[in-house]
């Protein structure tokens, strides 16, 4: 089953996690356990470069 990106609400709300979990259950299925880390911690780092930016920003 193909499914596409969800559509995340501006409140952000319960439905919406269910959404993202549905979504990326059907990602990983076909994924072994080391690519789903190697994935997770790739957007982990994005994340992480991110939030260093707007710490930077706020001094």
């Amino acid at each position: 089953m193909i499914m596409s990106k969800p559509e995340v609400s501006s409140k952000f709300d319960v439905e919406d996690i269910r959404k993202i979990r549905e979504y990326n259950s059907l990602r990983h299925i076909h994924m072994t356990p080391e690519e789903i880390i190697a994935e997770t911690q790739e957007g982990a780092e994005k994340v992480m470069w991110m939030l260093k930016q707007r710490k930077i920003m706020k001094v």
